[in-house]
């Protein structure tokens, strides 16, 4: 499906495809040891990147964090998790020039705490993603092109002050719900549940702090 490759000496997480045979994307490996990103990436998380113009590694690991977190909460309650559902609960302020990209909760509606980890030095350990061709449909849409940014991009989403009538009635109904939870929700505790033996047991945890079992 993919081959997992190390980087050279002249391979940056910013380069774009320039001159590459076969497609590829480059990940941090604290995506992998801290918030459990895995291969393939779903629908939700590839659809988030898409709507925010980015490449994996351009969004900042506490940010996905973040999205791991969502996704989680939304399996708990028995809800399909959505990309502007998701960026609802957020603002995203690009800077120029590019650099990597975060989000900012939005204080009068944040469901999430931070997730209190500095990250240091992840800028240090990544490798390379290749799309080998049994791995194409998991990626690439059918023209050919990929189904989120696999380069960083100069021109990332600016979401701002999102109002509930530029969401779909499936995402506003998502919101809805979520907005029923008064206190923010533990995001290390949730991204926590991806790596659990007994992820079951930790959703089942996870209701229980809801109040909902």
């Amino acid at each position: 499906m993919v081959s997992l490759k190390r980087v050279s000496a002249i391979d940056r997480v910013c380069h774009g495809q320039e001159g590459a045979t076969e497609k590829f994307f480059y990940m941090y490996m604290c995506h992998f040891s801290q918030v459990h990103v895995r291969l393939p990436l779903d629908d939700f998380t590839m659809g988030v990147l898409s709507a925010l113009n980015v490449a994996h590694t351009q969004l900042h690991p506490n940010s996905w964090a973040y999205l791991q977190a969502f996704h989680i909460l939304c399996q708990s309650l028995y809800l399909e998790p959505s990309p502007y559902a998701f960026l609802y609960f957020y603002d995203t302020r690009p800077r120029q020039p590019t650099t990597w990209f975060s989000l900012i909760s939005r204080p009068s509606i944040s469901r999430l705490d931070a997730f209190s980890q500095s990250f240091k030095h992840f800028k240090d350990g990544y490798f390379k993603v290749v799309v080998k061709e049994e791995g194409k449909p998991y990626f690439l849409n059918a023209d050919g092109s990929t189904k989120f940014p696999f380069s960083w991009t100069g021109t990332p989403s600016r979401y701002k002050d999102m109002g509930t009538d530029e969401l779909s009635a499936g995402d506003k109904e998502v919101v809805e719900i979520l907005m029923k939870f008064v206190d923010k929700l533990p995001t290390k505790g949730l991204v926590r549940v991806y790596n659990s033996v007994h992820p079951i047991i930790d959703i089942e945890g996870i209701c229980l702090l809801l109040k909902l079992c």
